[in-house]
């Protein structure tokens, strides 16, 4: 049955970075995982799988049956935001993605002009793939650029050219998509600041509406990582990671972009509605292999091989790996951990009564000592972190639950999910603010 789609059109109604209208509009999301690579990237720790003919028809299966599950639980919601995750979702042909398609609006409510992000590899681009995004209401495309030096592309496993990002931008803006945002990396082995530099003003010569950058953390198992651990490559000291965070946000702001989360950097009107719900804490539905959630008061993983996720389904048992109830001490952490990730901080007008008479309960005291320790700012009646402590934010986040923690005598135990969510652009620093 065709679901019904709500009247709320996109438009160009989201404001500057920091501006309230875009966290009011970050409503209930869903994220679809893709599992499907045509080559893992050397710094790469995500569930993904070679790409068969065989691999996605039974994934489309599976994805058609956790559809069916879960629509159910999501009865009477309406989303405004869907994310096509991976792995490599533009790996899939235009008739496996209008299938997949098919399955979310057969079984979920989408509200029309909801925000519809999918991350696409570069190489992979065409007018045939680009046809049937457009078609189906994407209206938000996330490129992983990484890099735009040579070297550092063949050092990271990609497989697209320098050259290739900008024929798929101007691909994309024939194909009449206005919201277009690249991800790129820096802090990784033999990574240095000249490089850095360039490939920035690469990433600005191609005008996209949003930008993405991480600091490279060295993940176990992967090829990177494994150099990494194993002493045979370094990372940058940590000054220079710090150098290279401070030149790219001084850089995105004279070019007209502001920090709306200590990754993520946008134009006017350009922050992700989706990033937003899951710093908010909005709810969301996680969908595919190794897929999170959080869903009428439950967190979720579900099983993280694609194997093992649909055998279960196929055999009529539900999908999760884990499922843990929140409680009143994990949603005040999350709402600490994650808020203050935004440039913006932390607003009470965002959060249920319930969940702000925790935070106030737990961290008034952290918070007030934050203020005076300068390691937090006040901002428009909340709390913030300073512009010059945001490459360090896991620190200050971490400081202020230790001293939340200081007047527990025994503290609940971590919610292990939340990690999960938290796409850090902190590497490990000495830059943190004096006790």
């Amino acid at each position: 049955m065709e679901p019904h789609l709500q009247a709320d059109p996109l438009g160009q109604r989201l404001d500057p970075a920091g501006d309230r209208s875009a966290r009011r509009e970050a409503g209930p999301g869903l994220y679809v995982h893709v599992p499907f690579c045509a080559r893992r990237c050397a710094y790469c720790d995500f569930d993904t799988g070679a790409l068969s003919a065989a691999g996605v028809e039974r994934y489309l299966a599976a994805m058609e049956r956790e559809c069916a599950i879960r629509a159910g639980e999501a009865r009477g919601i309406v989303f405004d935001s869907v994310f096509f995750g991976g792995g490599t979702p533009s790996a899939l042909s235009a008739r496996h993605f209008r299938r997949l398609w098919s399955a979310l609006r057969a079984h979920f409510s989408i509200r029309r002009g909801a925000e519809i992000t999918l991350e696409a590899n570069p190489e992979s681009v065409g007018d045939r793939l680009l046809e049937a995004w457009s078609e189906a209401g994407v209206n938000r495309l996330s490129m992983g650029a990484q890099s735009f030096d040579p070297e550092e592309l063949v050092a990271l496993g990609r497989i697209h050219s320098a050259e290739r990002p900008a024929a798929a931008f101007a691909q994309a803006r024939e194909h009449g998509f206005t919201r277009l945002s690249l991800d790129l990396m820096f802090g990784f082995p033999g990574h240095v600041l000249r490089r850095w530099r360039a490939t920035v003003e690469s990433a600005l010569e191609l005008a996209p509406e949003h930008l993405s950058a991480y600091c490279y953390i060295p993940e176990p198992g992967t090829p990177l990582g494994d150099e990494v651990a194993s002493g045979r490559q370094a990372l940058p000291e940590a000054e220079e990671q710090a150098d290279a965070y401070a030149w790219l946000t001084s850089r995105l702001e004279e070019a007209g972009y502001s920090c709306y989360e200590t990754s993520n950097f946008c134009r006017a009107g350009g922050q992700a509605r989706h990033n937003l719900t899951y710093w908010l804490r909005r709810p969301y539905l996680g969908l595919g292999p190794s897929a999170h959630g959080l869903f009428r008061g439950d967190r979720y993983g579900n099983l993280q091989s694609l194997p093992r996720w649909a055998a279960a389904l196929e055999s009529g048992r539900r999908p999760e790996a884990e499922v843990e109830p929140e409680t009143p001490y994990s949603i005040a952490l999350e709402v600490m951990m994650l808020g203050l990730r935004l440039a913006d901080g932390i607003h009470r007008e965002d959060y249920p009564e319930p969940a702000w008479r925790e935070v106030e309960r737990r961290y008034r005291r952290p918070f007030q000592r934050a203020l005076e320790t300068g390691r937090l700012e006040e901002a428009r009646g909340g709390v913030r972190i300073p512009g010059s402590l945001r490459f360090t934010a896991d620190d200050v986040i971490a400081w202020i639950e230790a001293e939340a923690e200081r007047g527990v005598r025994e503290a609940p135990r971590f919610d292990r999910h939340t990690d999960v969510f938290l796409t850090s652009v902190s590497c490990h620093s000495t830059l943190s603010p004096g006790a």
